[in-house]
């Protein structure tokens, strides 16, 4: 048990986030046909709010009031669904990024588990409640654990295993790294995944297969 286990694990998690963010920015979001995405889909997000911004035709008893409402509506209608296209393609390019570093920290976990297995990593300053501790004291050493009483520790609950401190990094530095040095979805694609489903085209193939739309909502 030392410091320097913690240390490094947050470090090895940095270094491994900053390489996966520069790469994806050198490969993907530095490249033409992302940054001719996300042009696409701003003119087309302005050619939406203007449609939107004109006031709706009041639809009454006449064919011409009648006619020039569905007009209006299906105008409208066209610009969302060419901004959920300009969406989900802006979004369809995240996807191989965020795959291959979901990939690479699922390694990245398997290969420092093993290194630390059974290794008291760090000592709590509290004794963790007993759902939590299911976490803070998997695959550790009976015997590590049960040293740590006379070292002056008042519970061998306060134990923590790598698990605990990898969980902690991936929900702290992983995620300021990412920030830092990650390239955001612009507003509009960021819901990920369901950008690409919510497109009229996935949409359209979907109900072809028989699936339920409103299910997937």
């Amino acid at each position: 048990m030392s410091p320097n286990d913690i240390v490094r694990v947050a470090v090895t998690v940095a270094f491994a986030q900053a390489g996966c963010d520069l790469l994806a920015t050198k490969l993907v979001f530095s490249k033409e046909p992302y940054t001719r995405a996300v042009s696409a889909m701003k003119r087309v997000g302005v050619k939406r709010d203007k449609a939107a911004a004109i006031e709706a035709p009041v639809a009454g008893k006449s064919a011409a009031s009648i006619k020039a409402a569905d007009k209006y509506a299906k105008k409208v209608q066209r610009a969302e669904d060419d901004f959920a296209e300009a969406a989900a393609d802006v979004a369809r390019r995240h996807t191989p990024p965020s795959f291959f570093t979901s990939l690479l920290f699922i390694i990245l976990f398997r290969v420092l588990a093993t290194e630390y297995s059974g290794k008291v990593v760090a000592v709590l300053p509290f004794t963790p409640f007993s759902i939590l501790q299911r976490v803070t004291l998997r695959n550790l050493d009976a015997k590590a654990v049960g040293d740590l009483t006379g070292r002056g520790v008042s519970s061998a609950s306060q134990a923590c295993a790598f698990m605990f401190i990898y969980i902690l990094c991936t929900m702290s530095v992983k995620f300021y790294v990412n920030k830092l040095l990650g390239t955001t979805p612009p507003k509009g694609a960021d819901k990920g995944f369901a950008n690409v489903l919510e497109s009229p085209k996935s949409q359209r193939i979907l109900k072809s297969m028989g699936a339920d739309l409103d299910s997937l909502k």
